[in-house]
């Protein structure tokens, strides 16, 4: 990722959202001086894609910008804690970002290479969990030495062969119907009348009759009796209370792979909401809170990718969480012969960490008659794609190289507000449509081309004419090379303005809060009665979350009932209410 000050502002107001560190970033005052980072940098070096550290960003205080005084000592530092204290030490890249008159100092931890993997901090290994260092067990080192090696020199543990197991432990009804879908999908193999040279051929059984691990795995009746592992927990993870209690729900998933996504989709339907949506026609419906063919690519990717290896002997499990923010999706064993941002890639990746599994499963159904997996490798392109539909948040992907994680955010990607003004303005929309609006409404610049980057999972084609259509109903127009609100001059395209004796009046009814949220006219009241306030102090005395304050603040700031004073990010900003409002 390059550091500038868009990406920082997007950063920071994830972190604040969702109230921590995350695996990929660490935040760090630094006020006293350079902090100790050798366990984060040997962390990051040992992630498959790196890692950074933001300097001059309080995670204590809300993940205030406080910046730092001095960037180039700060360097100096902190190439040299690296040099001396991680080894090998990774190369880093150092970007400065200034916001109004802070510094903000990025450093980027590069990965090693595999082959030098694992580097420690005196003496220990570290990888990166969550939002914090741990240090990596046996477990961790077999799988990062395991991830070094090449594809021959690998071992191919879906393929290993159980002694003293056969036929007889497979599912039979299963198995019947696996072998019609294997014969009709292959003119080859429909060849071979007989079953059980069929099995051989496909990976199932070996030539003495004993079942291969992948076999087992698929199409055994109960395969968790010699390998308890080759299952999955789940369980909602509940907020801190008085009770005590931290989890519900609590379930382990058993059986053959069909089994183990039918219920692991049926579990999360369950325990997860049911919203309401306007149809085309004007009708409403129950929908399901997150898509279901997004949630039915990942599930069947954490069992069908996991690692069949040195997590098995650890008791490593498929692990599904709901929390208050989000589904928790987690595998044991990261990505292999891919990264991150290839799995979204306008190329088809396909890397299957379970080759032979991999095109068991292209020929087995759940019990909806749906295939556990297509096999076509562009299904998290449609992950992305549903998501953006149904107005959520991306979904974040977490390669660590000892599991993978997948992170489906509850929370819609547009405020309350966000949304009542998109329904105001009655139009029928499409998501990159309500993006677009709500991008150019926020004060950010836009053009055609950029949006046809965010959302290259449509055609360009397809997005031009989305555009075009919002300039034919008066929405929007063209401005040389970019978009802007066809109610907003050039002059003034932010939606918040900037703080000034001057602030314009605002056009207000007999009551200026019509229309606003519970949040905004409490939040409105309070300033009026207190004057100016932080948004850590309004949020203090409305007892609301800090990302519940920013989004309350939105619709004040747009129509100038709120005066903000400082800029977006800065620490000592403060928001009072607008003397020149009546009522």
């Amino acid at each position: 990722m390059a550091w500038n000050l868009e990406t920082l502002i997007q950063t920071v107001d994830y972190l604040r959202t969702f109230g921590s560190d995350t695996t990929l970033i660490e935040c760090k005052r630094a006020a006293g001086g350079t902090p100790k980072l050798g366990s984060t940098l040997c962390a990051f070096a040992n992630m498959p894609e790196g890692g950074t550290i933001l300097l001059g960003v309080d995670e204590h205080a809300g993940f205030e910008i406080a910046g730092v005084s001095n960037p180039a000592k700060l360097e100096k530092a902190i190439a040299s804690q690296n040099r001396n204290s991680v080894n090998p030490a990774p190369a880093l890249e150092f970007e400065r970002i200034q916001l109004a008159d802070r510094m903000v100092l990025a450093v980027t931890v590069k990965p090693l290479l595999a082959s030098q993997k694992p580097a420690t901090h005196n003496g220990v290994a570290y990888l990166r969990q969550a939002d914090g260092d741990y240090q990596m067990n046996s477990n961790d080192l077999r799988m990062i030495q395991i991830a070094a090696l090449t594809d021959t020199e690998r071992e191919q543990f879906d393929m290993q062969i159980i002694p003293g197991t056969s036929i007889e432990e497979l599912d039979p009804q299963l198995v019947n119907t696996f072998l019609a879908n294997v014969r009709k999908r292959s003119s080859r193999l429909q060849k071979t009348e007989d079953d059980r040279r069929l099995l051989q051929l496909i990976n199932v059984l070996d030539r003495e009759g004993n079942l291969r691990l992948a076999g087992l795995y698929a199409l055994g009746i109960f395969p968790q009796g010699t390998h308890p592992s080759l299952g999955a927990t789940a369980a909602v993870r509940l907020s801190r209370t008085s009770s005590g209690q931290r989890t519900q729900s609590l379930i382990d998933f058993e059986g053959p792979l069909p089994d183990l996504v039918s219920r692991a989709l049926e579990w999360i339907t369950l325990n997860t909401r049911t919203t309401q949506r306007y149809k085309v026609d004007g009708q409403m419906e129950d929908m399901p809170e997150f898509p279901p063919a997004a949630v039915r690519e990942i599930v069947a990717n954490a069992f069908v990718h996991r690692d069949l290896g040195p997590s098995l002997d650890a008791g490593k499990r498929v692990e599904i969480r709901v929390t208050d923010l989000a589904l928790i999706i987690e595998n044991p064993g990261g990505l292999r012969g891919l990264s991150v941002g290839q799995l979204s890639s306008l190329e088809l990746a396909k890397a299957a960490v379970n080759q032979r599994l991999y095109e068991i499963a292209k020929n087995l159904h759940t019990a909806d008659g749906s295939r556990v997996i297509e096999g076509e490798g562009g299904g998290i392109r449609e992950v992305l794609a549903a998501m953006q539909d149904a107005r959520l948040r991306p979904p974040q992907f977490i390669d660590t190289g000892t599991k993978f994680k997948v992170i489906l955010f509850r929370e819609s990607r547009f405020t309350p507000e966000d949304e009542a003004w998109l329904e105001s303005l009655g139009v029928k929309l499409e998501p990159p449509q309500e993006d677009l609006l709500v991008a150019l409404k926020r004060g950010e610049t836009y053009s055609v081309s950029r949006l046809q980057k965010l959302y290259d999972t449509r055609s360009a084609t397809y997005i031009e004419q989305l555009v075009e259509r919002l300039v034919e109903q008066g929405v929007v127009r063209h401005e040389g090379h970019e978009l802007i609100l066809a109610s907003r001059s050039t002059k003034n395209k932010s939606a918040y303005p900037p703080a000034s004796k001057n602030a314009p009046k605002p056009q207000v009814s007999s009551n200026p809060l019509d229309g606003l949220s519970v949040n905004s006219t409490d939040i409105f009241d309070l300033l009026k009665r207190g004057g100016n306030a932080t948004v850590k102090e309004i949020a203090n005395d409305a007892e609301l979350e800090i990302h519940q304050v920013r989004y309350a603040l939105q619709p004040l700031l747009e129509r100038s009932l709120v005066v903000m004073q400082g800029g977006q990010g800065v620490r000592r900003t403060t928001y009072h209410v607008n003397p020149d409002v009546t009522g």
